[in-house]
């Protein structure tokens, strides 16, 4: 009687939802993982198991793995390759099981690296960005809704925090970071550089001691705009321009609009320095502003002539009473140029509903996001407004000399 030779097929967690039970128990089996086999129970459950040959006891021995959809393909096919790793080094499976149970988990990394490491850095805001990141993609702690949709759509790759630091490998990084991807190149590049520093520190301690998985990954990353190239030219910044002007017309969004005229105007400075600058800060005569900086105390900066004319706009329209742009003097925002219309409104927070205290214009993505539609230039941050106005000076044949005192 000629034996029935079964197929290995390549089983995805949709072709193992379709496998329908018989008159009897049965099993497929796995093309990725030789040895790995799925039973199908005659109730309709199924189980993953590992059919693997013991050399020093000279016979098959057929271990479980885990039942399904508890266990998805992809985690079986991991723990069963961990298995026959062992099993070809001669170690007891036993010890190993009870070796890796022992073994950190990258989110236990993650717990210690923040207290010991994150939280006695000096710089406040490396701090805050660098645990926005990691709460954001490694804790799924968040409430932006792209992001966790991201999560929800890719939470196998995305979830590696709850595996051991020797389950990771290379692949498993190279998957995080697509998934990543959907959401952000750029984030998904700083974030595999993250892994990266979790896994050299994880070494140091001992914790781990294979080849870093996330190291040598150049090749895999997202191409990323160079600084050098990050600018829009002078016909892209006429646009902006008149994008601002066009948009200030709307009450809701004219302060914000104005906000980012001036960063560019007065030499893409960046939004910190800008947006709460004050109306005593502002010497037209002089052609300069007084900016405020708490290590040196204060340094003036000149402007250029289409800066005066955006300061004096803003200036006249204050004189005039604008609705947005000027509050009487017993309100705080008074002093502003920038100020915030939001103040005192309530606001959901991570806290729940509280009243918005921030007296001057702060975040504008999405007035930016605005402009960048009407004006239609390429999708840039604010950052690139610095390096438009330096090209654009340095087209107008403006010295080197004065240049530094605009950017400096």
């Amino acid at each position: 009687m000629k034996q029935e030779i079964q197929e290995r097929k390549k089983y995805t967690d949709a072709m193992i939802k379709r496998l329908h039970p018989k008159n009897q128990k049965y099993y497929v089996l796995d093309s990725e993982v030789i040895g790995l086999r799925i039973y199908v129970q005659i109730s309709g459950d199924k189980s993953f198991y590992l059919q693997r040959y013991v050399k020093e006891f000279k016979y098959s021995k057929k271990t479980k793995i885990g039942d399904y959809p508890e266990m998805s393909i992809r985690a079986a096919r991991k723990l069963a390759a961990e298995i026959k790793a062992d099993n070809v080094q001669g170690k007891d499976p036993i010890i190993a099981a009870a070796e890796r149970a022992k073994e950190k988990t990258l989110g236990e990394v993650i717990d210690e690296y923040v207290d010991k490491r994150l939280n006695n850095k000096k710089d406040k805001s490396k701090l805050k960005n660098e645990l926005g990141n990691l709460k954001c993609w490694l804790l799924a702690d968040t409430r932006d809704p792209q992001i966790l949709k991201c999560w929800k759509n890719h939470r196998d790759d995305l979830n590696i925090k709850a595996k051991r630091l020797s389950a990771i490998t290379r692949e498993d990084i190279i998957d995080y970071h697509k998934a990543v991807t959907q959401k952000s190149e750029y984030t998904a590049n700083r974030m595999v550089m993250f892994i990266r520093k979790l896994f050299n520190y994880a070494k140091s301690r001992r914790y781990f001691t294979d080849d870093n998985p996330a190291s040598k990954f150049k090749d895999e990353f997202n191409t990323e705009i160079q600084d050098h190239d990050d600018y829009f030219n002078t016909e892209q910044m006429k646009s902006i321009i008149a994008a601002c002007l066009k948009l200030a017309k709307h009450l809701e969004i004219r302060v914000a609009c104005y906000g980012i005229l001036a960063a560019l105007l007065c030499g893409g400075r960046p939004q910190s320095e800008v947006f709460n600058l004050t109306v005593d800060q502002i010497d037209l005569k002089n052609k300069c502003i007084h900016y405020k900086k708490s290590k040196v105390g204060q340094w003036t900066r000149p402007i250029n002539s289409r800066m005066i004319e955006h300061l004096e706009l803003i200036i006249k329209a204050r004189s005039n009473a604008d609705e947005v742009l000027y509050y009487p003097k017993d309100d705080l925002r008074h002093k502003y140029l920038f100020p915030n219309i939001r103040y005192g409104q309530n606001r959901r927070g991570k806290r729940g509903l509280r009243p918005c205290k921030l007296l001057h214009l702060k975040e504008v993505r999405k007035v930016w996001n605005q402009i960048k539609k009407e004006a239609g230039v390429e999708d840039r941050d604010l950052k690139s407004l610095r390096h438009t106005f330096a090209v654009f000076c340095v087209s107008q044949n403006v010295s080197l000399r004065v240049l530094q005192k605009y950017l400096v």
